[in-house]
């Protein structure tokens, strides 16, 4: 497979970086659904090689099951050593967490148990080429939809794996201390390769959220985007519950993606808090996907957001 933005087996490994407030991160996220069950996995390592520390949240949630003491399993581990001589491209961790690259950029096994609670086992088939955001002067971020089959038995029960989901790498700083960051970022597709893939920022003098970056996914081929807003309908607590996202393509083509939240996912992260929602799209054929929105705030951004409400 062709690798967009000019990576290379390299970029499934760490990327050395300096900053003065040592806060060059590292991370490698991946992302799992069980749709018919409106159930979703996160597996989450994140790195800090310049303090020698890293994080790792293993996530699993489903409806009605939202905050962290609610789903049916989660783990967090705020403060772990990098193990001595890790290498990204194949390692466990001494919580359990095991990835693999099969395949450089294309393939990837992760895998993780925690005694009786959980066995996870899934294999990552990339239905695209990565698309890189931001790639420059040594830090970059990439996402890349695929494939994901595999396995989970939780609590006794045994769960099938096999849907469309996203995985993405960043490498670069991340500062605790922002203030006014709100992004979006939205995605949905099939397993023929077709869907889309969108993130936008928050504008406070205009009041939208106006794209950022993102891309149309036609049989596995993306197509890069002008233009595009996304649309977000709250509940009471400013929750999402209905996403819109509208777009115009470099072609000119248009595109309008509604989605619907079947079950979400309060995260605190670094230096965010996170709404991750489960969503069903409806695409302009009348066809549905399933994928995930994500509203990413910094906290004193959601705070004066919802007291504004």
């Amino acid at each position: 497979m062709a690798t967009g933005g000019g990576f290379t087996a390299a970029d499934d490994r760490f990327h050395p970086g300096e900053t003065e407030d040592r806060s060059w991160t590292e991370t490698c996220w991946f992302a799992a659904a069980i749709p018919e069950r409106e159930m979703v996995i996160w597996t989450y390592p994140l790195f800090r090689a310049e303090l020698g520390i890293m994080s790792c949240g293993i996530y699993v949630w489903g409806p009605g099951a939202e905050e962290l003491w609610q789903l049916p399993y989660y783990r967090h581990w705020w403060h772990l050593p990098i193990p001595e001589g890790i290498d990204l491209a194949d390692f466990t961790l001494p919580n359990g967490l095991h990835y693999e690259v099969l395949e450089p950029l294309t393939a990837y096994r992760v895998a993780y148990a925690d005694g009786e609670e959980i066995d996870l086992d899934f294999t990552f088939r990339a239905l695209q080429e990565p698309h890189g955001v931001g790639v420059a002067g040594g830090r970059g971020h990439l996402d890349q939809l695929g494939r994901v089959t595999g396995e989970m038995t939780l609590a006794g029960e045994r769960y099938e794996i096999d849907c469309v989901e996203m995985r993405d790498r960043t490498w670069g700083p991340r500062r605790e201390s922002r203030k006014r960051t709100f992004l979006t970022y939205s995605y949905g597709a099939d397993r023929d390769g077709d869907g889309f893939h969108f993130s936008a920022r928050y504008d406070e003098a205009t009041g939208t959220s106006s794209i950022l970056t993102g891309y149309l996914l036609d049989a596995g081929e993306a197509r890069p985007l002008a233009s595009g807003t996304t649309t977000v309908e709250r509940d009471p607590q400013g929750r999402p519950e209905r996403v819109r996202v509208e777009v115009r393509g470099e072609d000119g083509e248009e595109f309008e993606a509604t989605g619907t939240v079947l079950s979400r996912l309060s995260q605190p992260s670094t230096p965010w808090y996170v709404w991750v929602s489960l969503v069903r799209w409806t695409l302009p054929d009348g066809s549905e996907v399933y994928g995930e929105h994500q509203d990413t705030w910094s906290p004193a951004a959601l705070r004066k957001f919802l007291r504004e409400r």
